[in-house]
């Protein structure tokens, strides 16, 4: 019988990062979309892996029978990353806040943060060869 594992705060945390668009996305121009708020946003992540040290676990974007801003969620899209504390969690959500090449992601996404541990009965299940 496999009995229940309470929550150890360890060296590494779960977070997800949970994100949506916002309208100001779908009404930019095609032009600044591609030459001005994808490269910022190529580069938060960037940012995020590199010199935050944050590790994407994986990541989730429900866009197959969704398009448009999300009204019946709040999220479009999710990204799973272990990271070493909560000030890189912190940061994470902040580089959103600040102009990357002059582009504050914030105008265009709202993005929240989740911290926690992994779900211990999917995980600790041996996954086939």
């Amino acid at each position: 019988m496999t009995e229940y594992i309470g929550p150890v705060v360890g060296d590494t945390f779960r977070t997800m990062l949970c994100g949506g668009a916002e309208p100001t996305w779908y009404q930019e121009t095609e032009e600044v979309r591609r030459e001005k708020v994808l490269p910022a946003v190529l580069e938060c992540f960037r940012l995020i892996r590199e010199d935050l040290g944050a590790r994407l676990l994986t990541s989730f974007d429900d866009d197959f029978l969704m398009c448009g801003t999300p009204r019946s969620r709040v999220w479009s899209f999710y990204l799973v990353y272990e990271v070493s504390d909560l000030k890189t969690v912190t940061a994470m959500v902040d580089l959103f806040r600040v102009p990357i090449g002059g582009v504050r992601l914030d105008r265009y996404f709202h993005i929240e943060a989740l911290v926690g541990r992994e779900f211990f009965p999917a995980e600790t299940i041996p996954q086939p060869d």
